[in-house]
């Protein structure tokens, strides 16, 4: 029997990546979520089909620490969007200004 192949790999930041290519489990994983094809996830990529497969099997796995660092990102994100959509209704303003003047 064949010795099995590593297909996961932990980067330098902790982000679990496939070895062929290094793409993010999460990005797979979101990928298949929202319906799309595991062959669809490995021909975009440029992927095998089995990183696929592997990299869902990783995030089912370890789905607890995905979410749990999802929420400790969750601040941030929200601070971000409160940010754009505050910045967006400044620039509005001014254009508005500008167009009355």
């Amino acid at each position: 029997m064949d010795t099995p192949l590593l297909h996961i790999e932990i980067d330098e930041k902790g982000i679990p990546r496939t070895i062929n290519r290094r793409v993010k489990v999460k990005m797979i994983a979101e990928n298949y979520q929202a319906g799309t094809s595991a062959e669809v996830i490995a021909e975009h990529y440029g992927i095998m089909l089995a990183d696929v497969y592997a990299a869902l099997a990783y995030y089912h796995d370890n789905q607890a620490d995905f979410e749990r660092h999802d929420q400790d990102l969750q601040p941030l994100i929200d601070d971000a969007q409160r940010y754009s959509d505050e910045l967006k209704a400044k620039m509005l303003q001014r254009m508005q200004r500008q167009t009355n003047e």
